[in-house]
């Protein structure tokens, strides 16, 4: 019975081979979609080399930049959406069925759409959970399980008899309102890139419109999700003081950074491009975001500081109303060494500078005689200071240091004196006097006491 059984099996086996696999339509069809293939491969390569992007492109052009990138990545599954679209047309105007051809159009129509997504979505795991998605979806419809799929989705309920939620409506509710907030993030990205590009317009400006109209596409696109799927928006009326609430506890310090930010840049106190001090540490201002100012050191650290920590706190801007910076030189001379000179060749050396500005003019001040030197400091303006003022610091004293030598102008160092006096040598052993035997043990070690 087994036997029969096993017998039965490959005679189905081999006539569903027969017939879908080796039989003359189908070998037809394969031969057709291996022609395409190759047809498409030459297609892609010949219009990838061929064509290039246009210098306009290259600049201040960020959207077809994007647009540009989308067609060179999907030449090849266009291309081959097209011969088979062909082919097809053909085999339905003879009234010949061509279902291989169609499920291998379906195949390339989901590749195309895999490339397309993958394009927009730079994070890596929400691009393969789409293209999961997508050949997920395909292979459902290629078999014919679509439709079964989403009748058993959507018969699974959540929650109660009067309120109930399908599976379906949860997960296409849960994709919309994730493809309507991807897309308003991607246009509001592709805005703030338009406008940094904006010659025009201050660099805070640019990032309080940047950070405005995300917020509005985004709280919009949020919305329109939500009354996509069914969701009355007008219930969220009734919870307007929870929310309120919720928000005030909870999110207090996410929304007073929001608000600070918001005030730094209309005020224009911080702005990209500043250099400030905080905490003792100096940077440059790179980006102002909504919740943190990004400042990077000179050692290449990367501080993100709170935008209420620079409203609360004491903040030196070296860029506010001027970016010119004033730097202390401390130097020493010789008691001996001509001090005219010296202030004069000081003065020379930093007028010497490429990075010292002509003015305000340099100074150089005698500040003390202290005990070894004469201290004098030396006062110098920069006008770049985000360009560091150790590098220039050194430059200067670099060039001092060859002009005293040259002018015999000498540094001081620190003397001290040894005064070597003989001792008498009574005061030297003042216990030898009193000793007969020889020895230098005292003489009260040798009395005896009374009795």
């Amino acid at each position: 019975m087994d036997l029969n059984a096993k017998q039965e099996q490959l005679h189905l086996l081999y006539v569903w081979i027969t017939q879908w696999v080796l039989g003359p339509g189908i070998l037809l069809q394969i031969c057709i979609i291996l022609l395409c293939l190759g047809l498409a491969t030459w297609i892609s390569r010949q219009l990838s080399q061929k064509i290039t992007m246009p210098k306009s492109f290259h600049k201040n052009h960020p959207i077809l930049q994007l647009s540009w990138r989308i067609v060179l990545s999907m030449i090849f599954p266009l291309s081959l959406l097209f011969l088979l679209g062909l082919i097809m047309l053909g085999y339905k105007t003879m009234g010949v069925p061509y279902q291989l051809l169609q499920k291998t159009a379906n195949i390339a129509m989901a590749w195309a759409l895999i490339l397309f997504g993958s394009t927009f979505i730079r994070n890596v795991f929400f691009s393969r959970l789409v293209a999961i998605l997508i050949i997920s979806i395909t292979t459902l419809h290629m078999l014919g399980y679509l439709q079964l799929t989403i009748n058993w989705l959507d018969g699974l309920k959540l929650g109660s008899e009067k309120n109930s939620l399908s599976v379906y409506d949860l997960i296409s509710s849960t994709f919309s309102i994730a493809a309507f907030v991807w897309g308003a993030l991607f246009l509001s990205n592709q805005l703030d890139n338009a406008l940094r590009h904006k010659s025009d317009m201050s660099l805070s400006t640019k990032a309080l419109l940047g950070k405005l109209v995300k917020f509005l596409l985004v709280a919009f696109a949020f919305l329109i999700g939500l009354h996509t799927v069914g969701i009355d928006l007008t219930a969220f009326a009734f919870f307007g003081g929870a929310v309120a609430v919720g928000i005030g506890l909870g999110l207090q310090k996410v929304f007073s950074n929001l608000i600070a930010g918001i005030i730094l840049l209309s005020d224009k106190s911080i702005k990209p491009g500043d250099t400030i001090v905080v905490a003792g540490r100096y940077g440059k201002v790179d980006h102002l975001s909504a919740r943190y100012v990004s400042m990077i050191t000179r050692d290449g650290r990367e501080f993100l500081i709170p935008n209420d920590e620079l409203i609360n706190n004491m903040v030196e801007n070296w860029s506010y109303s001027d970016e010119n910076v004033r730097l202390k030189i401390p130097l020493s001379v010789h008691y001996q060494s001509d001090l005219n000179l010296a202030i004069q060749l000081c003065l020379d050396a930093a007028r010497e500078t490429p990075r010292v500005i002509k003015f305000p003019k340099p100074a150089c001040l005698l500040k003390g005689f202290g005990d070894n030197s004469v201290n004098l400091e030396l006062r110098i303006w920069v006008r770049d200071p985000m360009n560091g003022c150790s590098n220039v610091k050194s430059e200067v004293m670099l060039l001092i240091w060859e002009k005293f030598h040259t002018h015999d102008i000498r540094f001081p160092y620190p003397q001290r004196d040894i005064h070597i006096r003989t001792i008498d040598t009574a005061l030297q052993n003042p216990f030898s006097a009193h000793d007969t035997r020889g020895n230098s043990e005292p003489p009260w070690k040798h009395t005896k006491p009374q009795q």
